[in-house]
């Protein structure tokens, strides 16, 4: 019986067809088809995107749904990406490989098309391979892209309030692993009488995007002002948020509020017993799959980690690192649009944590530089084409095609 993968099922076990009557298959071909996709999913993801332009039947293996999750769930550090955003002169994505051999490191500028539906976009987050923007001037189309496959799609459109009424909008973009759904939230802080620059009386909308006909669900009111623009932290299949700093009986605090994907609920999470969190510089960050806090103040800076999540006693101060300058970073900073929904981190923000124990950092976001916590050293990557200031987010290259995303779920 045949199929439309090119391949053959006899039995229950699956072989690969010859690509031609006159061309006989290679060994890796003539494999069954289970272990033909495991080998083809161990491999980075560079590599098959060169594999495409092999054959037909390699262009086709290498675009079947099965071996974009089997490549996901087996996805290293070779496959482990920077995406740089910046927005002067024009809002441009960039794209590095983190692990790299030893000498010049060249970005890439993603040729998204996206300059012909908005030119001025920002950047949401980074999940299983897909990015999600949203237009600067309006925070209105978002759309979901996946860098590598130079694939996009338009999210739909959110008409719940007139963009007059809207003071600034706060998001999230992520996947759970027990619905295997992908999901955006956007949390819309309204203009009020008293001028407050922050808005208040916010609403939460979700969008799934495995639904049929997605549209935009309103969850209803939340008591948190938040942070923005986006979410800072994915652990569990919950968004992680700091709120601005509150006062009560003369002690000011920060806290950490979650976003299950699952349940959509809101929960406040125990903080760190540090005080460094009510200090202005601070950020979340995910490390080794645990809820983590970076606190910087005093000439150093402090990781926390939450081993065990959701339970305050498991908070733990990990590292301490001191400030460093980069040497070869530019002193001087281009003209940058002014943030609308706000920014976040400050001149040290920790990016992720690498199986060999060294930290990558984005430093006043015109730098990046690894830490590495048994000799105390840092060393500053070598990037060629590095633009003068950009921010940095963490991703990890994948096949997952955007066009087969809506309407479906995420096998394992």
């Amino acid at each position: 019986m045949a199929s439309n993968n090119g391949v053959e099922e006899h039995k229950g076990i699956t072989s690969i067809k010859s690509p031609s009557k006159h061309q006989p298959a290679t060994w890796l071909e003539r494999l069954p088809w289970e272990i033909y996709l495991d080998i083809l999913s161990r491999q980075p993801i560079m590599s098959l995107l060169d594999c495409k332009l092999v054959s037909r039947l390699w262009y086709t293996s290498v675009k079947h749904p099965s071996l974009a999750n089997m490549h996901l769930n087996h996805a290293t550090e070779d496959d482990l990406y920077l995406i740089l955003f910046s927005d002067w002169p024009k809002s441009t994505l960039q794209l590095v490989q983190v692990r790299h051999p030893e000498g010049t490191r060249t970005v890439k500028t993603l040729n998204t098309t996206l300059d012909s539906v908005f030119p001025e976009f920002e950047v949401v987050g980074s999940c299983n391979g897909l990015v999600c923007l949203y237009n600067y001037h309006f925070d209105d189309p978002l759309y979901i892209l996946n860098p590598f496959a130079i694939e996009y799609r338009e999210l739909p459109r959110f008409e719940a309030s007139p963009p007059s009424n809207i003071c600034r909008v706060v998001f999230g973009f992520g996947f759970h692993p027990n619905t295997k759904d992908y999901k955006v939230i956007k949390i819309v802080y309204y203009k009020q009488r008293n001028n407050d620059l922050f808005g208040g009386n916010p609403e939460a909308f979700v969008l799934t995007l495995a639904n049929v006909t997605p549209a935009w669900r309103n969850i209803g009111k939340i008591g948190y002002d938040l942070i923005g623009p986006t979410s800072e932290a994915l652990v569990n299949g919950k968004l992680h948020w700091l709120t601005f700093i509150r006062v009560q009986e003369e002690v000011s605090y920060r806290e950490i509020i979650s976003f299950d994907l699952e349940t959509e609920q809101f929960q406040v999470v125990p903080r760190p017993s540090c005080g460094g969190l009510n200090q202005s510089n601070y950020h979340l960050v995910t490390l080794r799959s645990c809820l983590s806090a970076v606190v910087t103040g005093g000439g150093s800076n402090e990781i926390w980690v939450m081993k065990v999540y959701n339970v305050q006693t498991s908070w733990s101060k990990e590292l301490v690192i001191g400030n460093y300058v980069p040497h070869g970073m530019p002193m001087a900073a281009p003209p940058s649009r002014r943030k609308k929904n706000g920014y976040q981190g400050g001149a040290f923000r920790v990016l992720c944590g690498l199986k060999n124990g060294e930290m990558l950092i984005l430093h006043s976001k015109r730098s990046i530089v690894s830490y590495d916590p048994n000799n105390g050293e840092f060393k500053e990557l070598n990037f060629q084409g590095l633009p003068l200031e950009f921010e940095a987010t963490v991703h990890m290259g994948s096949l997952i095609s955007v066009h087969t995303l809506f309407s479906m779920k995420i096998k394992e």
